[in-house]
């Protein structure tokens, strides 16, 4: 597969610019004088939306104020890094910003929260990922506004999130397919006696080779036993003919993250794992054929796990049909059956359909990006019963 071209689909410093005054214009209206986007290395999303920053080892934040330009806030090992990167140049290192082992650097000349906030004339502040936010964060900004003018603010940015753009849209759709060059690798090499984690390296070097900055999550590969897994790490377990083996691969490019799943046996599989295998399948095949804009998530919800529960595997469902992504590879909203929330235009999904029984599992994934009549599918190889 040719490498994709990073330059030509990477998102814009304009782009950027435009987000940043969308928040600025939703401060008004909110009665805020700053918002602070917090960020971690597991939980990047928010910030390198803003500033196309991810931390390494450290915390991170973007500061958006009412008027005038933000800056990125980082810990104090990260300044060279953070200017080779980041789209915001006003770049600030803070103490509490700093790696968890907590060293002490002494003698670094490093930005207080009292001169920061004043410096941006910021009175009441609003806060962007605080379920992630550390205590000692919170209370020293706390001690320079005051406990009531520091509050919760998880609407603006992770709304602007939801709806792509163009630039965006062909950021995700690049990446499926470095994906599905990792998914193809993996299958080609699979083997009885093969390792989860031989199998999980085949597809990472694979999506690397291909153009990938970098997995959008831990590869997964689980078999037999510890296919019934929902959230899972490749472990020592070798393969056995027979049983099923599932496999989750993401590339991630310019921060953007996909997902494809499938299920497979080697050498044969029984027809109970084969009838199980096809449900799941063709409750995907009905997912993308309802997902369309205009449609709530309680609509979708229903109408696939109803179509589940007829196959007799009503007891194997744990959660809906699908969920958004984007700078993660799973992000708000779920389609789930409390999400009344309408679908529209450019929205985008992985289809994720897992179902789970005591002895076996299967996860079956796929990106799409929702279009007024139905869906675009940014991947789709080997939808089908694999057997190797």
């Amino acid at each position: 597969m040719k490498k994709p071209d990073i330059t030509s689909l990477r998102i814009t410093d304009s782009e950027f610019k435009t987000r940043i005054r969308k928040i600025q214009k939703a401060l008004g209206a909110k009665k805020l004088d700053g918002l602070l986007v917090f960020a971690s290395e597991a939980e990047p999303a928010n910030v390198r939306y803003l500033a196309d920053y991810w931390p390494s080892f450290e915390t991170t934040g973007v500061l958006v104020p009412a008027e005038g330009k933000p800056c990125l806030l980082i810990g104090p090992e990260s300044l060279t890094f953070a200017r080779a990167r980041s789209r915001i140049p006003d770049i600030r290192r803070l103490m509490d910003f700093r790696e968890s082992s907590q060293p002490e650097y002494p003698g670094s000349k490093l930005t207080a929260w009292k001169d920061l906030l004043g410096e941006f004339r910021i009175k009441r502040l609003g806060i962007t990922g605080m379920a992630m936010l550390p205590y000692p964060i919170w209370n020293n900004i706390v001690a320079v506004l005051g406990k009531e003018n520091v509050v919760p603010e998880e609407t603006i940015v992770p709304n602007m999130r939801i709806i792509k753009s163009a630039g965006e849209l062909a950021l995700m759709r690049q990446a499926s397919k470095i994906s599905e060059t990792g998914l193809a690798a993996a299958l080609k090499a699979a083997r009885p006696g093969m390792s989860e984690i031989e199998l999980a390296a085949e597809a990472e070097y694979a999506m690397l080779k291909a153009g990938a900055e970098t997995t959008g999550y831990p590869v997964w590969c689980c078999s037999g036993p510890n296919s019934n897994q929902a959230i899972s790490r490749p472990t020592h377990r070798r393969f056995k003919k027979g049983e099923l083996i599932q496999l989750c691969v993401g590339a991630r490019l310019e921060g953007y993250s996909s997902s494809i799943g499938r299920v497979f046996a080697l050498g044969n599989i029984s027809g109970e794992l084969r009838k199980f295998v096809t449900a799941g399948l063709e409750a995907e095949k009905r997912t993308i054929e309802i997902m369309r804009a205009g449609r709530t998530g309680a609509e979708i919800t229903k109408h696939v796990h109803d179509f589940i529960r007829l196959q007799g595997y009503g007891e194997c469902i744990l959660y809906g049909p699908a969920h958004g992504v984007g700078l993660m590879e799973c992000e708000f909203p779920f389609i789930e059956s409390a999400l009344q929330m309408k679908l529209a235009e450019n929205m985008t999904f992985n289809i994720d359909i897992f179902l789970y029984t005591p002895r076996y599992g299967l996860r079956i994934e796929d990106g799409v990006i929702i279009r007024k009549d139905g869906v675009e599918c940014m991947s789709g190889i080997r939808r089908e019963v694999i057997v190797i």
